[in-house]
């Protein structure tokens, strides 16, 4: 059986404070004599789901467009349970009863519950979200050997509480070890396979050269 879990792009949806949001033009329309319906969009590239690539904060890093396709296909992801509240942090210690399974995933996915007042109470999601600590970051980056991603289900890996330690979480991640980076997937919906045996994860972002990071469909197949 195969989930969604990337959020559709909509105006004046959930994001990083003070984001851009979706802007839709309508361009040609049938209803005014047309022979087909087109539209001019625009949106902030870290909007909705979305899949963070090293470019985004290394100036030498890999953009998005430009990293090969198995990066975007993981065979061997799990999914953690670690409940997390407002500006709470993931830490080592909270990862560390799981490193055996972490040591053969390529795709760690968090679900802290967080994303359950994601439209409930929006300032709240974006501006006290959950982060993944910079002590984490380190931990997964010496542990982690197969891990080619994080999915989280808040807004971003950093906290809008704690930016100076989300944003070196960032650089942890990205740097990598030995050739070897952590890719970012924020704003996951993981309630659909919550409690499923998830046998594989296939993110794609769209494919915009150029740019760091991008949108990204996000959809899991369970056993």
């Amino acid at each position: 059986m195969y989930h969604l879990l990337s959020y559709p792009i909509e105006e004046q949806m959930p994001a990083w404070p003070d984001s851009p949001q979706l802007k839709v033009e309508k361009k040609l329309q049938i209803s005014a004599g047309d022979a087909a319906n087109t539209v001019y969009f625009s949106f902030y590239n870290h909007t909705g789901t979305h899949m963070d690539a090293p470019n985004h904060y290394l100036e030498n890093g890999i953009q998005i467009a430009q990293m090969p396709l198995d990066r975007f296909i993981f065979e061997s992801p799990i999914l953690l349970e670690i409940p997390k509240g407002p500006c709470e942090k993931i830490s080592a210690a909270d990862l560390e009863p799981y490193v055996e399974k972490i040591k053969t995933c390529d795709l760690l996915m968090i679900y802290t519950g967080f994303a359950k007042i994601r439209t409930e109470d929006t300032e709240c999601f974006e501006r006290k979200g959950p982060g993944i600590g910079s002590d984490c970051a380190a931990w997964l980056v010496e542990h982690g050997s197969m891990l080619k991603a994080v999915a989280v289900d808040f807004v971003s890996l950093a906290s809008y509480s704690d930016q100076d330690d989300g944003n070196e979480t960032h650089r942890i991640l990205f740097r990598g070890k030995n050739g070897r980076f952590i890719c970012g997937i924020e704003d996951v919906n993981m309630c659909p396979v919550l409690g499923k045996q998830i046998k594989r994860v296939i993110a794609l972002p769209l494919l915009i050269r150029g740019i760091d990071s991008a949108p990204v469909t996000v959809v899991a197949e369970t056993a």
